[in-house]
């Protein structure tokens, strides 16, 4: 590898035109009590390293650099570049119009993994599978298990948002398009605008 091949976190930085503190967050591993879920506590972009089978000696130096792949793996992972390494223009936007706040990828994204497959977010579960957003978040309820039962996540991303992948959601995709089906003629109306509601995410 190549000096040129290495990116420091200011390279990172002005490619996205972010907040070189942002890029400082994907470089620090979180504090034990920051951790919401039971994990190793190390940097997401040594994760998405370690999930490529990449060695990033040169992130431990006092000016840290990453390979450009890991770069591209991570902002692929969490939804700032699409599959061919491109910045997708809704995130760009967000970014110089300074929007804060949790935010999802606009389309699914690559898993860093060696199999590469893709992450369904909460929005895109929604899409393929006919299901309310509302469904999806209250998915825990009795209520909602009862009615609609829905797989838990199938991980967590580097930004704490949880993700499912396609083969979890064909058999639910199925089920919901069969449970369409039996709703009643005349509650058919109904049903329609609480499923197409997705608004205030």
């Amino acid at each position: 590898m190549t000096t040129r091949d290495l990116m420091s976190l200011s390279d990172m930085a002005r490619e996205l035109n972010v907040p070189r503190q942002t890029v400082q967050r994907w470089h620090r591993a979180p504090a034990a009590q920051d951790l919401k879920r039971e994990t190793t506590p190390i940097s997401p972009l040594r994760a998405v390293a370690d999930a490529m089978g990449v060695e990033v000696p040169e992130a431990e130096e006092a000016q840290p650099r990453y390979p450009r792949s890991v770069f591209v793996a991570y902002c692929q992972a969490v939804g700032y570049m699409d599959e061919y390494g491109n910045l997708v223009p809704e995130i760009q936007e967000r970014v110089e119009q300074k929007k804060r706040g949790r935010w999802l990828p606009v389309h699914p994204t690559l898993d860093p993994g060696r199999g590469r497959r893709r992450r369904y977010y909460v929005t895109h579960v929604a899409d393929h599978t006919g299901l309310s957003l509302n469904t999806i978040k209250l998915r825990a309820t009795p209520r909602v298990a009862k009615e609609v039962p829905f797989p838990a996540p199938d991980g967590i991303d580097e930004m704490d948002r949880p993700y499912w992948y396609l083969e979890t959601l064909k058999p639910y995709r199925t089920m919901a398009q069969r449970q369409a089906r039996m709703r009643p003629a005349d509650g058919a109306g109904k049903a329609g605008e609480t499923e197409g509601q997705t608004g205030g995410v």
